[in-house]
């Protein structure tokens, strides 16, 4: 008797009774009923149906929230989408959504597939989904224990992705745009903008040498770590010819404006921080690519946002409340967070909540990343106050000492509870909380501190 169908049905019962008994959370609800499904039959990803479309989301970055906009345009231009929303990137997690969208008989109830994939997973998966679209955000340094070097990423993507697959393909990152040389694809970028220089702003740059003939590389413009224009004065490698291009960004309207196929369409920007704008452009770019209409692109975007995981904003008494998450072990990601918060107008007190206490204990190794992350921007005179929370609350300031940022704008403490006696929290200024994936918990307790304090005793006078 064949192991399919008694697995499909046990991850069926799993994923039932974990919601019955409350118990669904990133690791049980989307990876626990695939680990069921996958040891009974070592061989279900291949045999469970499958949608018509399956479009695979991978990167060091962003991919959480680009899979969730392109559910969101998806669904709202009238496919039904099945997708593991929740960022369960691994064979299980992908395992799980694929029990979930078929039927008892193993037929696709869904017509369009979207799978956020996790770059290593990229061998145990794409040989047996086999996506119709492969849409990629990025390769930067990310953990140098789990994933080494970016350049050793592609080459473990570059590998798996089956012939055929379309790639959608950010123009702006050298590394990733190089992905699958032979197969069908679709360029991406933001255009050079006012502000943009040949300058390096970071403390780590993966792409300075050419692969191709061992030169050093020049930027037209480089705006985080490799991302930017870039190209060879020996060979002549450059940076591909974007067929979807943000031309201009308005931060005041809060509007892009792309062209793809020789039109120019205006859309809502989703955020003011770059990379997510790389992550909407992106999202922008498959559903042109895709067939989705400019003017019914335009009017989903007006009203799709960053899940709040990611990104969330409040004011109280007259402070503002900023949640950013700054992804613990990649320091790219970490830098951009930071740049971010340092170029927004006005006083500004941070609270940093990247512990890696999931990792405390194991190795030193894991932490070290610290000091390849640009605590720099973070030294800025409108930046009163810096509160490290935490295990590693004094590994923190420490590095932050290491930056230049003076030793009496920072402060230590072990728990979230303690944060709220650390902060000014001055009328009209604002609070940054940039935090790990890992302590999505601890920003909503320590929100929830600074909301309770403000409304009970009110924000100090400037």
């Amino acid at each position: 008797m064949s192991k399919f169908y008694p697995a499909l049905y046990a991850a069926k019962l799993a994923r039932t009774g974990i919601h019955v008994l409350g118990r669904f959370s990133h690791t049980s609800g989307t990876n626990f009923p695939g680990v069921v499904a996958m040891k009974i039959c070592p061989d279900f990803l291949e045999r469970v149906a499958k949608p018509e479309t399956v479009i695979a989301v991978t990167g060091t970055n962003g991919k959480t929230t680009l899979c969730n906009l392109l559910s969101d345009i998806l669904e709202d231009n009238g496919y039904d989408v099945l997708s593991n929303r929740l960022g369960s990137n691994l064979d299980t997690g992908v395992a799980t959504t694929l029990a979930t969208g078929a039927s008892m008989g193993n037929k696709a109830r869904q017509t369009v597939a979207i799978f956020e994939v996790d770059e290593r997973a990229s061998l145990k998966v794409y040989g047996k989904v086999k996506p119709t679209h492969l849409v990629c955000t990025q390769l930067t340094r990310d953990s140098n224990r789990r994933n080494a070097h970016p350049h050793f990423i592609f080459d473990i993507i570059d590998q798996a992705v089956p012939d055929g697959t379309r790639m959608i393909l950010n123009a702006d990152d050298i590394i990733s745009s190089n992905l699958k040389k032979a197969n069908p694809r679709c360029y991406y970028a933001i255009g050079k903008q006012p502000w943009d220089t040949a300058e390096e702003r970071n403390l780590i740059n993966d792409m300075k040498i050419c692969p191709q003939c061992a030169s050093v590389l020049e930027y037209d413009y480089i705006r985080c770590n490799h991302i930017g224009k870039v190209r060879c004065p020996n060979c002549g490698l450059t940076s591909p010819v974007p067929d979807c291009l943000v031309t201009a960004l308005d931060y005041e309207k809060m509007e892009m404006t792309v062209a793809f196929g020789g039109e120019q369409h205006a859309y809502h920007m989703i955020s003011d921080s770059i990379f997510n704008l790389y992550d909407e452009i992106a999202a922008i770019a498959f559903a042109l690519d895709f067939g989705i209409k400019p003017e019914a692109l335009a009017k989903t975007l007006e009203h799709v946002n960053i899940v709040d995981s990611r990104y969330k904003k409040e004011t109280v008494r007259g402070v503002d409340i900023v949640s950013n998450m700054a992804k613990g072990q990649v320091a790219a990601a970490c830098s951009v967070a930071f740049d971010y918060v340092s170029k927004q107008p006005g006083e500004k007190e941070c609270v940093i909540v990247i512990e890696d206490a999931h990792n405390a204990g194991k190795s030193s190794e894991p932490f070290m990343y610290i000091y390849d992350t640009d605590f720099e921007f973070l030294n800025q005179p409108d930046i009163v106050n810096i509160v490290a929370v935490g295990v590693r609350s004094q590994d923190l300031c420490l590095r932050m000492m290491l930056a230049g940022i003076p030793k009496e704008r920072l402060q230590h403490v072990k728990t979230v509870d303690e944060v709220p006696a650390c902060l000014n929290l001055k009328e009209g200024s604002a609070v940054y909380i940039l935090y790990d994936n890992y302590e999505v918990a601890k920003n909503e307790r320590i929100r929830e501190l600074l909301t309770e304090k403000l409304n009970k005793e009110g924000p100090a006078h400037a």
